[in-house]
Order: C-alpha cells, then sequence, then structure tokens
C-alpha cells in the first residue's frame, strides 16, 4: 500500500482504496491516520461526543485508555464492517493529540484514514 502523511498530525501512514461502506471511516489516498479518525470520529459524532465530553469534564482523555471504551470502539468498528482494525488504533497518541486541530477542508460527515 502507498504511505501518505496524516493531514492533521503529520504521521505516516497507509493509504488506499477502502470499502466506501466502511463505518465509521475507511481508507483512503489521502485523509487522517486511524488515530486521528477515531478522534474526529469521537468529537464530530452525537450524542458520543456529547457522552465524552461528560466523561472527560469529570477526568480527561484518558478515560480512552480504559478497556471498557476501547472494548466499545471495537463493536462499533466490527459493526461498521471499518477498514481499520482496534489494534491499530494507539490509544496514548489518540489522548496525547487530542487537542491537537482538524484540517478545516475536511468533510466531516464521513472521515477516511490514510
Amino acid at each position: 500500500m502507498p504511505i501518505t502523511n496524516c493531514q492533521r498530525c503529520g504521521k505516516k501512514c497507509q493509504s488506499g482504496i477502502g470499502n466506501p461502506e466502511s463505518r465509521p471511516f475507511h481508507r483512503a489516498s489521502q485523509g487522517l491516520c486511524v488515530n486521528c479518525a477515531i478522534t474526529e470520529f469521537f468529537k464530530t459524532t452525537e450524542p458520543i461526543s456529547s457522552i465524552l465530553e461528560g466523561l472527560m469534564y469529570k477526568t480527561d482523555q484518558r478515560i480512552l485508555l480504559s478497556p471498557a471504551i476501547q472494548e466499545q470502539v471495537g463493536h462499533i468498528l466490527e459493526a461498521g464492517n471499518c477498514d481499520a482494525s482496534l489494534e491499530e488504533i494507539d490509544w496514548s497518541t489518540v489522548v496525547e493529540q487530542w487537542e491537537l486541530p482538524f484540517p478545516k477542508s475536511r468533510r466531516r460527515a464521513h472521515s477516511s484514514t490514510g
């Protein structure tokens, strides 16, 4: 698979043609790495974003390191026949880069992983 840079964090990631029916995001020729794609999903998908915001108000983004939350994300990826697997997500990186801004020109309706 070709390599591209994530449009948010700059990390090198695999790109390619993904399953267009993959949810909540799919592999693409350019876009976000899997860590940034899952972050965008968390921040822009209701009611998930509101629930996480409430949890993070009491804790912080380290709540994402919880095995219970990660297990539920795995179910979402599996149910959506997602191009990415739970094992591909580096949860420490998701937490560390939580506050990074997203590129302004991105469509938010259906994220792509690069």
